[in-house]
């Protein structure tokens, strides 16, 4: 018989997200704060949510190492906030040692884990800077271990988190847990304008939800004209335009004729004269090679 052991993601201050099993005993529910044994020790962190996973899977179905030890107590309460409170201590004293660093550095994220075995300091800075010369002391002082890592700007905005273009706070500090690639192709695909304005999310870079529609413009807009395309339009006696606007979820097309008419007409109802050059670079770009150059970690 194949029996089923559940199974609790969970996700770390840092934004991390584990699989961690399940005592059979245990009641849980989701976002309550749960302690966890994880490699470097017990932490603390949020029930995501629970699934079942077969004992005798392989590979990415096989069951976690770590385990979820049992929901936090008030006792364990107290000492998160006590945990808190040397974090900040410990924060202070990395600012002052760093203050003369060039490059700016912003210290983002500092605590402890629960059983204080392990410091976590997350930092940005404008250029690449080598801090692990300033662990030994916090160490001595702390006496503990020391995780010190420098991150980017997208890790930034989701540590700091921050409001997005759509005046939601953004997904990476909300919901998404992996930072997926993201190419200006995208952006194009969408009928989006390439501006940085428009396209680039707050971290600078390009904005994380252009892949989550991708797929579907992607496969919608296949059979239609692209931008630059002439066509006869045969819902409007056989007028012939250029193509110079697509909704391409609705599959319609905005056509601008030779007299300076614009007709929005059903992509249906057009044939194409003549393909856009653009279209034709880009089927040949696709041909050629999948990988895409402006892709983004």
């Amino acid at each position: 018989m194949n029996e089923l052991q559940t199974v609790a993601r969970v996700r770390m201050p840092e934004n991390g997200v584990f699989q961690c099993r399940v005592p059979a005993a245990l009641a849980l529910v989701p976002h309550e704060v749960c302690l966890v044994e994880l490699d470097y020790g017990v932490d603390a962190g949020v029930l995501l949510e629970l699934f079942g996973m077969s004992e005798h899977g392989t590979g990415e179905e096989r069951l976690p190492g770590f385990r979820l030890l049992r929901k936090v107590t008030p006792e364990d309460e107290v000492r998160i906030a006590e945990n808190l409170k040397l974090a900040e201590k410990a924060n202070r004293a990395f600012q002052l040692s760093v203050a003369r660093e060039k490059g700016h550095v912003r210290v983002l994220h500092a605590r402890f884990s629960y059983e204080r075995d392990r410091l976590f300091i997350r930092y940005a800075a404008q250029v690449p800077v080598d801090l692990r010369r300033f662990i030994g002391q916090l160490q001595r002082d702390f006496k503990t271990h020391v995780d010190l890592w420098q991150v980017g700007v997208r890790d930034e905005a989701a540590l700091t988190g921050c409001l997005g273009p759509c005046g939601r706070a953004v997904c990476c500090c909300t919901w998404q847990r992996q930072f997926q690639s993201v190419n200006v192709r995208m952006a194009k695909a969408q009928e989006m304008p390439l501006n940085p304005v428009t396209i680039n999310g707050s971290c600078g870079r390009l904005k994380c939800c252009l892949r989550f529609e991708y797929e579907q413009y992607r496969v919608a807009g296949q059979g239609l004209p692209g931008n630059g395309s002439v066509v006869k339009c045969h819902e409007a006696e056989d007028a012939e335009g250029v193509v110079v606007g697509r909704d391409v979820l609705r599959g319609r097309l905005t056509v601008r004729t030779r007299d300076g008419r614009f007709l929005t007409v059903p992509a249906g109802s057009v044939s194409v004269t003549r393909v856009a050059r653009d279209e034709v670079n880009e089927a040949e770009r696709n041909h050629e090679d999948s990988a895409d150059e402006w892709t983004e970690p």
